[in-house]
């Protein structure tokens, strides 16, 4: 529901805080109308809200339950995501379903005490896996379908971002991942796998027409930029169980950049822009997305207990600016909205006991930075250091496996002061909750 006091939102009727268009006893402004609109949208254009910068919670049911250490004792479809090296463990054939559930909400409250809340705050992030460990061989197979990055902000229309930032923000990726791992010896495994990422890019956001012409009684427009693109990249894991019962275990996702060619819509354009402004044009821009780096130690003490310990650096540097090409078929507009996102560290530990033949109970705990700077903050990726929780519980018998996870994100309160766009500053709650379920059959 959305929660934006009568004043704030009033003095934003008159005056549109945060856009740089002049009041209307001035002249318009000279510049091209496109170029106004790639400016108002530019300052806010960012990536939806995610657990860490623009990256998804952790994906599937086991490395939900045991998030803080999952690399070196990972032995199901989903090693294919955690680590292919481990595809090796696999005694037989495996095909897994997980449905991942998010529940994320944003709470704001301005310097002047202005509040507003996001909406639509349950997410749903699907996942797939297939493993195939090859009959009297060492080597195994292996597939998965997730989406490792994105989520969405959905801020109210008439909010109180209604002209600083887009009330919808999109990221949508949908990754396949064909994977094979080789048992060298049999204490130390390798895999390695194909990462090809389609990914599609929404934005909508309000834009004020009356301050182009003159004239307050002109309606809104409506900006909507979509465009999608693919990139590819790879991954490598090792499994090294160096000693009995204890194991090392590293994993490494390669960068990856994805071009994004789309439509730019403008609605409402008034008469006397009409001939100079067209209501579709094209749409352009790339997101640098990270190289990450796991490192895990695991040890297994009897058969009931398995502990394990990772840590993790995530290159969000790569992100140093988001560039943005709107309106090609005007003079051109081609700019770049600047990020300078920092480098992350993460950490955690977790453990899984098997209190029974079918019964598996996971808990963890890990710790993760955020990569945004106070400077470059946007309410359409808001993001904090965070302490997340998890437990997991799962059953199997026969050829039929199901298990449920949960996960608490304790996120610390955001106040941003100093944000480049005064608009910006004030203080961001987050919530998050993270569910996942799943089936898998071995065959």
């Amino acid at each position: 529901m959305t929660k934006v006091n009568s004043r704030g939102l009033t003095s934003q009727k008159r005056c549109w805080p945060g856009v740089r268009t002049p009041p209307f006893r001035q002249r318009p402004d000279p510049r091209p109308p496109r170029a106004q609109i790639a400016w108002l949208l530019l300052p806010a254009l960012a990536l939806p809200v995610a657990a860490e910068g623009f990256r998804n919670p952790t994906i599937g049911t086991f490395g939900l339950g045991r998030s803080g250490g999952r690399i070196a004792h990972v032995d199901d479809a989903s090693a294919v995501q955690h680590n292919p090296a481990n595809l090796t463990d696999l005694q037989a054939p495996e095909l897994a379903y997980e449905q991942g559930f998010v529940y994320a909400s944003v709470d704001y409250t301005s310097p002047q005490g202005a509040t507003a809340e996001t909406r639509e705050p349950w997410k749903f992030l699907p996942a797939a896996f297939a493993a195939w460990p090859l009959a009297e061989s060492r080597w195994a197979l292996g597939l998965g379908v997730t989406s490792p990055f994105g989520l969405s902000t959905e801020w109210p229309e008439d909010g109180y971002f209604r002209y600083l930032a887009p009330h919808f923000a999109e990221l949508i990726t949908l990754n396949v991942n064909p994977s094979v791992a080789w048992r060298v010896r049999d204490n130390l495994s390798l895999g390695a796998g194909l990462d090809v990422m389609w990914s599609q890019l929404s934005l909508e956001q309000a834009y004020p027409w009356g301050l182009v012409i003159g004239n307050p009684a002109a309606p809104d427009g409506l900006l909507e930029a979509k465009g999608d693109g693919v990139g590819v990249s790879g991954n490598f894991g090792v499994t090294w169980e160096f000693v009995p019962g204890h194991r090392l275990a590293a994993v490494c996702r390669a960068p990856m950049d994805v071009d994004y060619s789309g439509t730019f819509r403008a609605s409402e354009i008034p008469a006397a822009l009409a001939p100079l402004i067209p209501a579709v044009s094209d749409f352009d821009s790339t997101v640098a997305f990270p190289t990450m780096v796991q490192v895990g130690y695991g040890v297994r003490l009897g058969d009931a207990w398995r502990i394990e310990a990772d840590a993790e650096w995530i290159e969000f540097s790569r992100f140093a600016s988001l560039p943005i090409k709107a309106g090609a078929t005007l003079p051109g507009v081609a700019t770049s909205v600047p990020q300078n996102w920092d480098d992350t560290f993460t950490a955690g530990i977790a453990a899984g006991w098997q209190f029974h033949r079918d019964w598996n109970l996971r808990f963890g705990y890990q710790y993760f930075q955020s990569p945004i700077p106070d400077e470059t903050y946007s309410p359409t990726i808001p993001d904090a250091d965070q302490n997340v929780l998890t437990v997991g519980l799962s059953w199997r018998r026969g050829h039929h496996g199901l298990a449920v996870a949960y996960g608490a994100v304790l996120y610390d309160e955001r106040n941003i002061r100093n944000n480049v766009n005064p608009a910006f500053n004030g203080d961001y709650e987050i919530t998050v909750h993270l569910i996942s379920a799943s089936y898998r059959y071995s065959f």
